[in-house]
């Protein structure tokens, strides 16, 4: 039976005018004949117009093998699968979000490198260090190009043992970073070796989050350089000025893009205890984290 039939036929039995029906579904009349005729409503239309008249309508479902099911049966199982994908597609988004994004990276590189090449051949007295900017550009564009490649760099002295992975479980970090897709791949990347997390937009709102919770609750603070409202450097220094010795000591490790040594310096000299430049090795990162305990 067609779609029109069953509701033509429904809205006979209930004395309910089409009319009447397009008003209560935010149509006009002549559009809802138009959908009728043409068997052109939308699924949501259609739920919209039989939750409308009072219409439950039950699915059954039937496997190769026999089996069957109902759809009013297994609707939460139908609801949570749903979830699941909803959930696959927003990771695919992020993947996908992730990737412009480095690739943005990459031509920002690109183009310094190439500005430092020129600038290295036309004032040559300041070669060297243009060259050590280059340097650093070029490290840069490796990091960016394994990370998005899911490689990761194999230096054995970063390698950590099983012993010491054990230790950090169950340990606190406050990452803090105005970017959220940064922190959920950080998340992500550390999720199987049984850290805990908390996040701080802003650094303001992660010297707020030190002095709320009692001494010691943060393990370690991954702190990103460049935010609004207060940056790194001036969230870190008054971190270290709070006159409880345990906050003020907590361990603070600048987690950058910015890769030159002027930040570094600056940032041991507020009293960060370690420096690492995005993106960075998950082995490099944990063992930061394991040496700091």
């Amino acid at each position: 039976m067609k779609t029109s039939e069953i509701i033509n036929s429904i809205c006979f039995q209930l004395g309910i005018a089409k009319a009447e029906l397009a008003k209560r579904m935010g149509l006009h009349p002549s559009s809802l004949y138009r959908k009728l005729s043409r068997e052109s409503m939308t699924f949501e239309e259609l739920q919209k117009c039989l939750s409308i008249l009072g219409v439950s309508v039950e699915l059954q479902f039937q496997f190769p093998d026999g089996h069957r099911f109902s759809s009013q049966e297994n609707h939460k199982q139908i609801v949570e699968r749903m979830g699941v994908l909803e959930k696959k597609l927003e990771a695919a988004s992020k993947l996908d979000e992730l990737r412009k994004k480095l690739i943005r990276e990459l031509r920002t590189e690109l183009n310094s490198a190439v500005g430092y090449a020129e600038l290295c051949q036309r004032h040559s007295s300041q070669m060297n260090l243009y060259l050590d900017k280059l340097s650093v550009v070029h490290g840069n564009m490796e990091r960016t190009i394994s990370f998005a490649l899911g490689e990761s760099f194999h230096d054995e002295a970063d390698e950590i043992e099983p012993a010491q992975m054990e230790q950090l479980q169950g340990k606190r970090i406050l990452l803090v970073d105005d970017n959220e897709l940064n922190r959920e791949i950080l998340e992500e990347v550390l999720l199987d070796y049984g850290l805990l997390f908390e996040e701080a937009d802003n650094g303001s709102k992660a010297v707020a989050a030190v002095k709320e919770h009692e001494p010691g609750y943060y393990q370690f603070i991954l702190m990103d350089i460049e935010m609004p409202e207060m940056d790194g450097y001036e969230a870190t220094l008054k971190i270290r000025k709070l006159p409880n010795r345990i906050r003020a000591n907590t361990p603070i490790i600048a987690f950058t893009a910015n890769a030159v040594s002027e930040d570094r310096d600056r940032a041991f000299a507020v009293g960060m205890d370690d420096f690492l430049v995005k993106p960075v090795k998950t082995t490099r990162l944990l063992s930061c984290l394991n040496k700091l305990l």
